[in-house]
C-alpha cells in the first residue's frame, strides 16, 4: 500500500501544470495533505492488521483508485471532488469494518476504528449537505469548499484528541 499511494502522489503531480483556478490549487494542496494523512493513519494499521482474503486487496485498489481521482478531481469541478471525497470515505469504511470483522482487534485499537468509522460518516454527510446546498444554489461551490477543508481539518484535529495518543505505530 506504501508503494501505491507513493505512486498516486507522483502521478498525481503531472496535473500541477493543468490547473488554472485559485480554487484548483487551493483543491489540489488540500487533498494532498489528505492523502499524505491518510498515509500515515493507516500504513501502520494495515501492517498491524494486512489483508486476509481477495475482497481486502479489491478494497485497498479501489482506495487507491478513489484517492487517484480525488487528485484529479481537483482539475473538475468542486462537486465532482466532494462526490469523490465521499466515495472514497466509503470505500474507507468498508475497509474499517473488514480489519474489524477480519482480526481479533483489541479494545484500544477498535476503540480508534471506530473513531474513524464516525468522522467517515460525518464527512460523507458533511461532503452530501455542501453539495446539496451549492446544488440548490444556497451556497456557491466555492464557499462550500471552503467550509468543507475548515471543516475537514477541524475533525481531523478533534479525532486525534480522541485517540490522546499514537495508534498502530
Amino acid at each position: 500500500m506504501d508503494i501505491m499511494i507513493g505512486i498516486v502522489l507522483g502521478l498525481g503531480f503531472q496535473w500541477w501544470t493543468e490547473l488554472k483556478e485559485p480554487w484548483q490549487y487551493i483543491a489540489f494542496i488540500f487533498i494532498y495533505i489528505s492523502i499524505i494523512d491518510y498515509w500515515i493513519d493507516t500504513s501502520s494499521a494495515l501492517k498491524k492488521y494486512p489483508p486476509k482474503k481477495e475482497l481486502d486487496l479489491m478494497i485497498d485498489v479501489a482506495i487507491m483508485f478513489t484517492l487517484f481521482l480525488l487528485i484529479y478531481s481537483s482539475l473538475k469541478t468542486i462537486p465532482y471532488l466532494m462526490i469523490t471525497f465521499i466515495v472514497f470515505r466509503f470505500f474507507d469504511s468498508f475497509w474499517i469494518v473488514r480489519k474489524i470483522h477480519e482480526h481479533a482487534t483489541n479494545m484500544a485499537d477498535k476503540h480508534v476504528f471506530n473513531i474513524w468509522l464516525k468522522f467517515n460518516a460525518t464527512d460523507i454527510l458533511v461532503a452530501g449537505v455542501l453539495i446539496t446546498a451549492s446544488y440548490n444554489q444556497i451556497l456557491t461551490s466555492l464557499y462550500a469548499l471552503i467550509i468543507f477543508i475548515i471543516f475537514r481539518v477541524s475533525s481531523r484535529i478533534i479525532a486525534s484528541l480522541r485517540y490522546k495518543k499514537i495508534y498502530f505505530a
